[in-house]
């Protein structure tokens, strides 16, 4: 039987015999399993299961170069690999993604794999502190200074094209979206709210699979509309409102479930037709290279990380960070706290002047 598997492939043999259940016909057990292997494949985001699929496949590959069975529940077989995944330069953190997909594939597989096995814990502990946990490299952040170039340097500014770009960087940066959040929006997740701005309702991310949603809140700029959310949110609706797949819609409901960014051809045409989460890793770095920025330093994720660098410098709190980005790791957010607040009552800041005055006195 085939199994409907997206994170990593089963071998048959992992299927539960039809005889563990008497009371089921083998047709009716082998649709149950299938659909209880899918949804626990359901279990993690879109993105961590599209990284565990290639750690597996690369795992997979060099377990065939060595002529060994990858699920094999062989705790040493993966400490080899974390060895020869470290000579080859991968960063720690790659290597515990990679760690955690061959650990997923085998729950999945039902194959034991033992990895508190004392050999292997202390050949990962070894390569940690060999190479360190500090990443090696960041994507720049699309702070307001950047971010105002990429906007001002966008080609043909009133064509379809450059209105949903602009949209789309204003509201990844004010609500400091990750890439799969942006591009998951619909009609109805945005609201323009008079005097104020724009909130948006993020109803599904990394650190929300189960959907519960957040809304977030834009201030507009109403000082300079050409780098206002609310403002490049409201051009943008009136293009999308000519689209055959909400001008077409009957109801309400169904106009607000049509994606708010939609993919469109070279005539400017829309599709309606969501787009892909590279899409916003492309619109960055084009941007980026528009304004005659490094379009390598940046990424998807520079107008998240912009917005909580930004707020970061202005002396923001932890907990206001926290509610704008919606991160649950107090560590991952004071990341951006951090390098503002090592100036910020910095015990040097007096000892070398005072020290100088005292001499000039």
């Amino acid at each position: 039987m085939s199994h409907d598997i997206d994170i990593v492939p089963l071998p048959s043999s992992t299927s539960v015999e039809p005889r563990q259940t008497a009371a089921l016909p083998s047709p009716v057990w082998d649709a149950l399993a299938a659909r209880a292997a899918h949804y626990a494949t359901r279990a993690s985001g879109d993105g961590t299961r599209r990284t565990y699929r290639s750690a597996w496949t690369h795992f997979s590959q060099w377990c065939a170069s060595l002529g060994r069975e990858p699920l094999a529940g062989d705790a040493d077989l993966v400490a080899m690999y974390v060895v020869r995944r470290a000579d080859d330069g991968l960063a720690v953190s790659s290597i515990r993604v990679a760690v955690a997909a061959i650990r997923t594939a085998h729950q999945l597989a039902g194959v034991a794999l033992d990895l508190s096995q004392p050999r292997f814990r202390m050949t990962l502990e070894g390569v940690v502190r060999s190479r360190g946990v500090r990443p090696t490299r960041q994507a720049a952040p699309a702070v307001p200074e950047v971010l105002a170039k990429m906007l001002a340097a966008l080609p043909c500014p009133n064509s379809p094209l450059a209105v949903r770009s602009r949209a789309m960087l204003l509201l990844g940066f004010g609500a400091a979206l990750r890439r799969s959040e942006l591009v998951g929006l619909s009609i109805g997740d945005v609201a323009r709210i008079s005097g104020r701005g724009v909130t948006v309702l993020v109803r599904r991310s990394k650190t929300d699979q189960h959907g519960r949603g957040q809304q977030v809140a834009i201030w507009a700029n109403l000082t300079d509309p050409l780098t206002c959310p609310l403002a490049a949110l409201e051009r943008w609706l009136a293009v999308r409102e000519t689209a055959g797949d909400v001008s077409g819609c009957f109801t309400a409901e169904a106009r607000d479930a049509r994606p708010l960014f939609c993919g469109m051809s070279k005539a400017g045409r829309l599709s309606g037709i969501s787009l892909s989460d590279k899409a916003v890793a492309r619109l960055v770095k084009s941007a980026a290279e528009a304004a005659g920025l490094d379009p390598e330093r940046y990424s998807g994720h520079s107008l998240r990380a912009g917005l909580a660098t930004a707020a970061g410098d202005q002396g923001a709190g932890l907990a206001d960070l926290m509610r704008q980005t919606r991160h649950k790791s107090t560590e991952v957010a004071l990341g951006y706290l951090r390098p503002a607040d090592l100036w910020r009552n910095n015990v040097t800041e007096h000892v070398f002047t005072d020290k100088a005055r005292k001499r000039n006195e």
